[in-house]
């Protein structure tokens, strides 16, 4: 799989700030996914949607009309987020998950299983959560995704590169006016030029450190050098693709099939 030479990140983030005035539009998670995955049969489908929150992906579909609300589940360690999806969507399954995060679920346990049988879902469907995580809980769920997922079934996960971490530096210097010590050439060093696979962008700061016992996170994005990641998933037996994001989205997103 080769990355597009001619895509143009300053192209896409100037579509994305056009598109919407949310982060992340919550009207386009389905038509993201439905881009991302080739032949879904969305309206009989078991979905994963994983880090879900109140519930986006299923909004979208049920706006729609497409679908079975009951064959939807929500996996989260955000409460309140569960809780407002379900005040929605009652028929939906919505499972808490008390997880590990820096961030979100700092007393949440380490190398967390799913509540979920083998070969449950059709589809896992995963938006800007791997890139708000630590490497070591995305590498350790990657297990668990293959696990729950049905054989042929499909995963799509965005993540953030050293080309789309530049709209989150752009966001960080807006919300830190003064304070901002970080720049692309910075990231573009630590991850081509001292050659590491990924970095920890911390607040207004880079972190290339064990992360597990930082303290007063309030902004955590996971950053990698896209070429090892492909290399690192392959390793462990993915067959995997890197597609760009359509217009009106800035993350990448990895896509694989179960296993048959």
């Amino acid at each position: 799989m080769a990355i597009p030479t001619d895509f143009d990140i300053s192209t896409a983030i100037e579509n994305f700030e056009n598109h919407s005035s949310g982060l992340y539009p919550r009207s386009e998670r389905f038509n993201f996914f439905n881009i991302m995955l080739k032949d879904v049969d969305w309206e009989n489908a078991v979905i994963l949607d994983l880090g879900g929150n109140r519930g986006n992906l299923l909004e979208d579909l049920q706006q729609k009309g497409i679908g079975k609300e009951e064959n939807y589940f929500c996996l989260d360690v955000d409460h309140e987020a569960l809780n407002f999806g379900k005040s929605n969507y009652p028929n939906a399954n919505w499972v808490p998950h008390n997880a590990f995060n820096p961030m979100y679920n700092k007393q949440g346990v380490l190398s967390q299983t799913f509540p979920f049988e083998d070969n449950k879902f059709d589809v896992v469907c995963c938006y800007s959560v791997y890139s708000h995580t630590t490497h070591e809980n995305f590498m350790e769920d990657l297990v668990e995704i293959q696990r729950v997922l049905k054989p042929g079934g499909k995963v799509a996960i965005t993540f953030v590169d050293h080309e789309s971490v530049r709209f989150f530096i752009d966001k960080r210097k807006a919300d830190y006016p003064g304070k901002f010590i970080i720049n692309q050439i910075d990231i573009n060093n630590a991850l081509q030029e001292k050659r590491l696979e990924y970095i920890y962008y911390v607040d207004h700061d880079l972190l290339v450190d064990e992360i597990y016992n930082a303290e007063g996170i309030n902004h955590l994005v996971t950053v990698y050098h896209a070429d090892w990641l492909e290399n690192e998933l392959n390793s462990i037996g993915l067959d995997i693709e890197i597609k760009q994001p359509p217009q009106g989205h800035i993350q990448k997103t990895i896509v694989f099939n179960g296993k048959s």
